[in-house]
C-alpha cells in the first residue's frame, strides 16, 4: 500500500534532483529517503529512478507518476492547512471573509446581530477583494464570505441573499445633482471612475454600463475597489457607477448619490465551503445576516431581499 510518506520523499526528489536535497528538505538522513523511494518503487511495480554514478535519474515513469502526484498532491496539501489553522485557533471561533467596502458598511451590522446569539464567540475578519474571498473557502481558511455574485466554482457553495441597485456618485455641485434619475447618456464626456480591466468582476463592466449607440466618457482613472472609487469621486476627479453600501460612508464627504438607469444589478452572496455541513456558528451569522438584510432602514437602495 503507498503511504503518503513515500510520496513526499518522491516530491521531495523530483523537485531537488538528488537524495541529499530530499533529505535536507524531509529531515530525514540519506539512506531513509532512498528507502523510501525503494519501497515506494516495490509497490507501483516499476522502476522511478535509474541509479548512475551516484545521482538519481528520473524514469519516463517517474516523470508520467510525478503528473498525477501533482494533480491529487494539492488537495492534500490544502487538507494539511487547514488542519494546522484548526490546531492553532485555541478558542472556537468564526472566520469570515468580507469585501472591504461590506467589510465597512453591512459586517458591522451582522456582528451586532450575531453577538446577540453568540456573544463570548471571538470573530476573525479577512478583508480581501472577491478574487482572494475565493481562494480563502476553497482552501478553508474561512468558515464563510460576504461577497458580490460570482460564478459557479468548485468546492464553492453559495446562497443569494440581496439585490441592490446600481448607483452614480457625484461630487458635490456637480450638473447632475439636480437629477433624480442619471443615464448613460447623461455621462457623455464626463471623467468616469473606471474599472481595471482582466480582473474578477471587473471584465465587461463598461460595456454592461455603456452599450453601443452611447457616446462613450473618459476613463482617466481605473480601479477595482468601490471605497477608491468613491474617494476619487469625492475629491472632485470625476463621476462614477458603484454600489451603494458605499454611499452611507462618503454621502458625510459630500459625495452625491443618484440611481443609475441600468438593467443591471449589484447581486451579493453568503458563501460557504463545499464541507456538506456548517457548524451552528455559520448557521447562527446567518440567521444574523437575513435579519439585517431584511431592515429596509438599515440597508438602503435595496432592490429585493432574499427569500
Amino acid at each position: 500500500m503507498i503511504r503518503f510518506r513515500q510520496i513526499e520523499a518522491f516530491r521531495s526528489l523530483m523537485d531537488t534532483g538528488t537524495t541529499v536535497g530530499a533529505a535536507r528538505r524531509m529531515h530525514i538522513t540519506q539512506p531513509a529517503v532512498s528507502r523510501l523511494i525503494a519501497d515506494l518503487e516495490a509497490d507501483l511495480g516499476f522502476r522511478l529512478f535509474n541509479r548512475t554514478k551516484g545521482r538519481m535519474e528520473p524514469t519516463t515513469a517517474a516523470v508520467r507518476f510525478q503528473l498525477a502526484v501533482e494533480e491529487n498532491f494539492l488537495g492534500l496539501e490544502r487538507l494539511r492547512k487547514a488542519a494546522e489553522t484548526i490546531r492553532k485557533d485555541e478558542t472556537q471561533a468564526l472566520s469570515v471573509a468580507c469585501m472591504p467596502v461590506l467589510s465597512t458598511t453591512l459586517l458591522p451590522l451582522i456582528l451586532k446581530e450575531f453577538f446577540k446569539l453568540q456573544p463570548d464567540v471571538p470573530v476573525n475578519i479577512d478583508s480581501v477583494g472577491n478574487a482572494e474571498v475565493l481562494v480563502r473557502l476553497q482552501d478553508l481558511k474561512v468558515d464563510v464570505a460576504l461577497s458580490l455574485a460570482f460564478p459557479a466554482i468548485a468546492g464553492i457553495e453559495v446562497e443569494p441573499i440581496l439585490q441592490a441597485e446600481v448607483l452614480c456618485a457625484l461630487p458635490a455641485g456637480h450638473r447632475l445633482c439636480d437629477r433624480e434619475v442619471i443615464t448613460p447618456a447623461d455621462l457623455a464626456g464626463e471623467n468616469v471612475i473606471g474599472w481595471i480591466p482582466n480582473r474578477p468582476l471587473s471584465q465587461g463592466q463598461e460595456d454592461k454600463y455603456f452599450p453601443q449607440g452611447i457616446e462613450k466618457p473618459q476613463f482617466p482613472i481605473r480601479t477595482h475597489t468601490s471605497h477608491t472609487r468613491y474617494a476619487m469621486v469625492a475629491h472632485g476627479l470625476g463621476v462614477s457607477i458603484v454600489e451603494p453600501f458605499g454611499a452611507q460612508v462618503w454621502e458625510k464627504h459630500g459625495v452625491v448619490v443618484k440611481p443609475f438607469q441600468t438593467e443591471a444589478t449589484h447581486d451579493y452572496v453568503l458563501a460557504y465551503p463545499s464541507t456538506g455541513r456548517r457548524s451552528s456558528l455559520v448557521h447562527d451569522f446567518r440567521s444574523a445576516t437575513m435579519k439585517v438584510i431584511q431592515d429596509p432602514a438599515l440597508v438602503p437602495w435595496q432592490h429585493a431581499a432574499a427569500q
